[in-house]
């Protein structure tokens, strides 16, 4: 196709992504409740839930904090802030939330929030109805492979006037979350928000996730079990 027909189907492209995107959606299983994220999956996030939906939820703030970004984005600067907590929650375990805030000034729309070097036996998400907030996520989509431990929450949506909309400017989204079975955390996750179209990134962000603990290398369990093996042998030469 050459560049100028390139050009004038350009409309087209747009509508057909923002109908492809809206097909995914409600393709995609949706959640009530917080339930697993499975690799290379994305879900539906329509309705949240909230601590009266699952009282597991309740708990208590044990950090809070902010982070401002801003960037270069197609229509000029896209700034804001993130918000990042962790809850322990009345079972013991630790759970954490984000909400993302565009700045009044913003020029282009919120795609989607990102994290990554999230490490959990279970990727439980969904954004809390019950709480502080103007734009909920529409889905989530988590990673395969050696980027299992990443995922989105995404904004895109169909507007009124039948173009694609996210988090726009002096609009903030609602707290999204992480339910998990940790008892620690520490500051070792990554994220960042981009633009609807992915080509215009914040820079990254550390944020808190849970704590993982250290497997021994394949190769050190082998020397272990070499050394328990000789101990008999050496008891029995002496």
């Amino acid at each position: 196709m050459t560049d100028q027909a390139l050009k004038a189907h350009k409309p087209l492209f747009k509508h057909l992504a923002g109908a492809l995107a809206l097909v995914a959606a409600a393709a995609a299983p949706s959640l009530a409740r917080a339930d697993v994220l499975l690799e290379g999956a994305t879900v539906a996030l329509l309705t949240g839930t909230s601590s009266a939906a699952e009282p597991q939820l309740a708990g208590t703030i044990i950090e809070d904090r902010s982070d401002a970004f801003s960037f270069s984005s197609t229509n000029g600067t896209v700034s804001g802030s993130i918000q990042s907590r962790v809850v322990r929650s009345i079972d013991g375990t630790v759970d954490f939330y984000w909400r993302v805030t565009s700045d009044a000034g913003s020029a282009d729309d919120l795609g989607s929030f990102r994290l990554g070097q999230l490490f959990t036996s279970e990727y439980r998400v969904n954004w809390r109805n019950d709480g502080m907030g103007d734009v909920s996520p529409v889905n989530a989509h988590r990673f395969s492979g050696t980027m299992a431990s990443d995922f989105n929450f995404n904004f895109q949506r169909m507007g009124p006037t039948g173009g694609m909309t996210g988090l726009g400017a002096g609009l903030s989204s609602y707290f999204m979350f992480l339910d998990t079975d940790a008892t620690a955390y520490d500051f070792s996750g990554l994220m960042d928000v981009a633009d609807m179209n992915h080509t215009h990134i914040s820079g990254l962000f550390s944020t808190f996730a849970p704590t993982v603990s250290k497997v021994p290398e394949p190769g050190s369990l082998a020397l272990a079990g070499l050394a328990l093996s000789l101990l008999p042998l050496r008891r029995r030469r002496r």
